[in-house]
Order: C-alpha cells, then sequence, then structure tokens
C-alpha cells in the first residue's frame, strides 16, 4: 500500500510540473564530479586553485572590518547591492577595465551564474532566437534552456567568435518571423576553448549589434586569468550604445566560496533584473560584499592578480607540454591564451563520453566530454580538460594516462 502511495505521488507530481520543467537538466559537469573520488585525477570542473585565495592574514583583517560594521554586514541588504560595494567596483572596473559606470548601471549578483539566469527570465520569450558560440559555456546553455530558446550556434575559432559566420546568420533570421534576439559571449578565455576573441571581431561584434539591433551578453569569468601581452579591452569598454549587458564575478580572482558577480548594463536593464532578483533571493549577501569592499578598497585584489596569473600560467604550460609529449598526432587542441581550459578534439571515430569511463575505469582519469558545449548536438569526439586544480606534476601524470587510453582507442579503431 505505502509502495503504491509513492507511486501515485511520483506520477501526480509529473503532471503536475510545469512544461518547461522538461528543459531543466543536470550539467555533465556536476553529474561527473559525482563520480571522482580521492584516487581518480580530475581534469573536470574549472575550480580554483586554494593557493590564489586571499591569506589568512588578509582574511583576519577582513573578518575584523566586517565585525566593525557588525549591525550593518550581518543584516539584510538591498537587492541592488550595497551602495558603497557597488562604488569600489566601479572603482576597481575604472582603473583595472577601463569601464566607466554609474551607480544606476552596477548590479550585484550571487556568482554570475544568477545573472545569465535573470537574462534568460527578462529576455527570452519561447521560439527566441539566440546566439552561441560552438562551442560555447554550457552552464549558459543550462540557465536559458528553462525559457526555451532557438539556439542558433556560430563557430569559434583560434580568435574567438566567428562575426563573419555570425553577421551571415543574423541577416539570414531578419528575414523570418524571428530575427536573433541577442549574441551570449564569453570574448576572454572562452569556456571551453581558452580562447581571445580579437580587437578586430570585438569591434566588428558591436558593429553587428547597431547595425541590426541587437544585444550582446558579454560574461567574463576569466578576463583577469591570461597568458599573454595586449590582451583586447572588453567588449563592454568599447560599447557607446549601451547594448552589452556585462558580467563578471569574483569566483576567479577572489573565492568562489563567497558567490558573488556583478552585472553593468543599461539602467532599464538592471531595474528589471533587480525586480527579477528581488523574487528569487531579496539580496546578496551583506556579510560577502563587506568582506570584499575591503579587498577592493585596500587593492588587496588588483595586487593579487600578477599572482594567479603566475599560478594558472605554470598548470597551462605544464599541461600543454605534456600533451605535446604523449598525446598521438590524430588528436587536435586548442593553446589556451587565457582560461582554465585546454579543448581537444579526438579523431571522428571516437565518442569521448564512452571514452570517458573507459578512462575513470582503467586510467584513474576524469574529464568532461565536450557534446555539451555544443548547442547543435555536433562535438561528441571533443573533450574538456580543466588545469585549475591540481599541482603541475599531477596535470603530467594525469595526461600521460589520458593518452594511454586515447592511443588505445585509436589503435582499435575507437571501438
Amino acid at each position: 500500500m505505502e509502495h503504491y502511495k509513492v507511486k501515485e505521488i511520483s506520477v501526480l507530481l509529473t503532471n503536475s510540473f510545469a512544461n518547461r520543467v522538461d528543459r531543466m537538466k543536470s550539467s555533465d559537469i556536476r553529474e561527473l564530479l559525482k563520480l571522482i573520488s580521492a584516487d581518480i585525477i580530475s581534469f573536470t570542473g574549472g575550480a580554483p586553485d586554494p593557493d590564489a585565495f586571499p591569506s589568512p592574514e588578509q582574511l583576519r583583517e577582513a573578518i575584523d572590518y566586517i565585525l566593525a560594521n557588525r549591525e550593518k554586514a550581518f543584516q539584510y541588504g538591498i537587492t541592488d547591492g550595497l551602495p558603497s560595494f557597488r562604488e569600489s567596483i566601479i572603482k576597481f572596473m575604472e582603473r583595472q577595465m577601463a569601464i566607466k559606470a554609474e551607480l544606476k548601471n552596477v548590479l550585484v549578483t550571487n556568482g554570475s551564474q544568477e545573472g545569465l539566469e535573470v537574462v534568460g527570465r527578462l529576455f527570452i520569450n519561447k521560439g527566441d532566437k539566440v546566439a552561441v558560440g560552438l562551442p560555447t559555456y554550457l552552464a549558459a546553455i543550462q540557465a536559458f534552456n528553462l525559457w526555451r530558446p532557438k539556439y542558433i550556434g556560430v563557430p569559434v575559432d583560434k580568435d574567438g567568435l566567428n562575426t563573419f559566420t555570425l553577421e551571415a546568420l543574423v541577416k539570414k533570421h531578419r528575414r523570418t518571423r524571428k530575427p536573433i534576439k541577442f549574441v551570449y559571449v564569453v570574448p576572454t578565455g572562452q569556456n571551453p576553448t581558452g580562447t581571445i576573441m580579437s580587437l578586430e571581431r570585438r569591434k566588428h561584434l558591436l558593429e553587428i549589434a547597431s547595425k541590426y539591433d541587437l544585444f550582446i551578453v558579454e560574461d567574463d569569468p576569466y578576463g583577469f586569468i591570461t597568458f599573454r601581452d595586449n590582451i583586447p579591452p572588453r567588449i563592454k569598454a568599447l560599447d557607446d550604445e549601451d547594448r552589452v549587458i556585462y558580467m563578471s564575478t569574483f569566483s576567479k580572482i577572489f573565492a568562489p566560496g563567497v558567490r558573488l558577480g556583478w552585472v553593468v548594463a543599461n539602467e532599464t536593464v538592471i531595474k528589471h533584473m533587480s525586480l527579477a532578483i528581488q523574487a528569487i533571493n531579496l539580496c546578496p549577501p551583506n556579510f560577502n560584499q563587506y568582506m570584499l569592499k575591503y579587498f577592493l578598497d585596500k587593492r588587496l585584489i588588483d595586487n593579487n592578480i600578477p599572482k594567479i596569473r603566475r599560478i594558472y600560467r605554470e598548470k597551462r604550460d605544464a599541461m600543454l607540454m605534456a600533451m605535446d609529449e604523449y598525446m598521438p598526432s590524430e588528436v587536435n587542441y586548442y593553446r589556451p591564451d587565457a582560461g582554465f581550459f585546454v579543448f581537444a578534439y579526438l579523431p571522428d571515430y571516437i565518442d569521448a563520453k564512452k571514452l570517458l569511463y573507459y578512462a575513470i575505469e582503467k586510467e584513474k582519469v576524469a574529464f568532461v566530454p565536450g557534446r555539451s558545449f555544443f548547442v547543435d548536438g555536433s562535438g561528441y569526439n571533443t573533450m574538456r580538460l580543466s588545469y585549475s586544480l591540481p599541482k603541475p606534476n599531477v596535470i603530467i601524470t594525469g595526461i600521460e594516462r589520458l593518452s594511454r587510453v586515447i592511443k588505445d582507442h585509436i589503435k582499435r579503431g575507437g571501438s
């Protein structure tokens, strides 16, 4: 009888959920993390290295600052974020990113992922067309999916999103009942390829947005994790028409545990994002905002950026060196100029998802199959390898193990 009731409730729930629930899929990365045990070398999630976090001494000083402001720091805040914290963000952007903004243009979010979800909530009606890279950040796809868009895939190469192909696609879809509504792009340290969009393409993207009346969603989590000189300005810094909705995060340049990001956009966009966030979580945590305000005002985040770059450059170099040495010639891969990942293409006859389980079982090494990054269903023979968390010697060992698995599959024709 009890078993029958459980089944009955299960059916009732299935029939009661909104239709859009079927678009809610777990991230492949989150599912993979459940499989990872201590004896497995993991190249899966892009978790920052704790060595890049602030020092214990700095954190103690920040806690003292919070305690000195405890009546406000432990209280409810306002939805947009504390004005004093947003002012600190504005000053940080001006000195580090050449982005100028007023208080009315800045919104604090619980990580940049919340910003992506709210963009989807505000801008996407069922069937609206959204242009994204092939490949693109899978959690952005996950955030947008709930609102049932139609994705228009745009190829990504070593210079980032191919804006010439994008313009052709924009022209094509303008002749339909539903033109492309906005373009989602990760221009610096593109996830998953690690490429940096060229200055020419950034300018071209803005020209396309102006000419065809589009918005650009610029996602910039890796803008400071760069490994070469002459990084182009953020697209938002070049935006003189207020068409760019810029979002970033403190997860990579401070610590993901504080779960704070920010959005810079047109005042009307910010107002509507704030209304949406009111219904989700009321406000970002004051405690965390006071913590980050201390680090921004003391320029401790600014001063830590060179160290962060050194940490991840060493890891990136270790992975590329190991891949150059151990990977078979049939495997092609991007040489990332920014970010946390190397993205690789296996021979067409190898399914990366099947390869993954073999790699975990036989060689105790894991990666992220690349298909989830492709909105057109392609990419079954691709994989993303994160170098952000393992130490360089562990990275080298893991790549050697993974290469053995790949060589074995090539020898057997992918079976």
